[in-house]
């Protein structure tokens, strides 16, 4: 799987664009709805032509619907909406009505501010969800969180039970927000999220994702901690521009990159095709269900040949 960051309607046009070069892949996942308010509306931009293009190509399409798009805007609090039985059944209508008339093939929910007080609605809405996907013959997915006791309220075991594939979004080790730079996704921190899930959902359930993207961190004289992501041609033009090195990290199983320049100190703990064959190895060492990827356009095409060493 794939997942493709479609931000308006008219980015569904990049589809030929971002599939060049592709192979392998078997399920396309665009990024098209959204929780819009708390009265339950649902924003999309999903696209019938989009589907037909991938279906032609022999891909899947499992339509993406998040719960953070809008949630500066219109302040949306997923436990607020899916409290409520009225504005759950809203959302699983249209979700349905949508598969009507674009005829994608899943839904992969992506619901990244769930409370532990909102933990039993939350569950309940994928209860319910199954039910209508199962009555359709869609497929449906929940990404989650690489597992801790302070996100177990989304009740991994709950969720193996009623969706078709549970998968791991085995990055963000390190992300935006970090107070400390980082790797994204060491090879211990992959490990462990694939070990805890297992822990709890069947190994054929379970999709573990890897990053295409890594991160260029900065740290500033006094403490101050940035970064910005990049994905793996321009992770590789930082380190030509400023004549630096790649060494070998055999902890994180990635090239670690350093650069002192005007006082400050920049480091990448690189994704690329080393450290994803490593990823790659542990989803065929637990026999998982298969690997997902975030995303298109941050990969090169090589990156694919890898992936199909450990893939059907």
């Amino acid at each position: 799987l794939a997942w493709h960051q479609v931000t308006v309607e008219s980015a569904n046009s990049t589809f030929p664009g971002v599939m060049s070069g592709v192979t392998g892949v078997n399920v396309i996942s665009p990024t098209w709805y959204s929780l819009y308010d708390n009265t339950g509306v649902v924003d999309g931009i999903a696209s019938p032509s989009y589907v037909q293009q991938a279906h032609a190509l022999g891909l899947e399409v499992w339509a993406l619907i998040d719960d953070f798009t809008h949630r500066e805007d219109n302040g949306v609090d997923p436990q607020e909406i899916l409290s409520y039985t009225s504005k759950r059944t809203a959302i699983i209508e249209v979700l349905m009505s949508e598969a009507d008339r674009c005829g994608f093939d899943g839904i992969n929910v992506d619901f990244e501010k769930v409370t532990g007080d909102g933990s039993q609605d939350y569950i309940q809405f994928i209860r319910e969800l199954s039910v209508a996907c199962r009555q359709k013959g869609l497929v449906l997915s929940v990404d989650n969180y690489v597992p801790h006791n302070y996100n177990a309220h989304y009740k991994w075991a709950e969720q193996g039970v009623m969706a078709d594939y549970v998968i791991i979004m085995g990055y963000d080790e390190h992300y935006a927000g970090s107070e400390e730079a980082g790797s994204v996704a060491s090879h211990d921190f992959v490990e462990r999220g694939i070990t805890r899930t297992l822990e709890e959902i069947p190994k054929e359930k379970v999709i573990n994702a890897v990053p295409f993207y890594t991160r260029f961190w900065k740290t500033d004289p006094d403490g101050t901690v940035s970064s910005e992501a990049l994905g793996m041609n321009a992770a590789d033009e930082k380190v030509a521009n400023n004549n630096a090195e790649k060494v070998w990290d055999d902890t994180t199983k990635q090239y670690y990159v350093e650069i002192d320049y005007n006082g400050s100190l920049y480091q990448m703990w690189m994704e690329e095709e080393t450290s994803i064959e490593d990823k790659m190895q542990l989803i065929k060492q637990y026999d998982l269900a298969g690997v997902a990827s975030w995303r298109l356009g941050y990969e090169r095409a090589s990156i694919w040949d890898v992936i199909l060493k450990y893939v059907n």
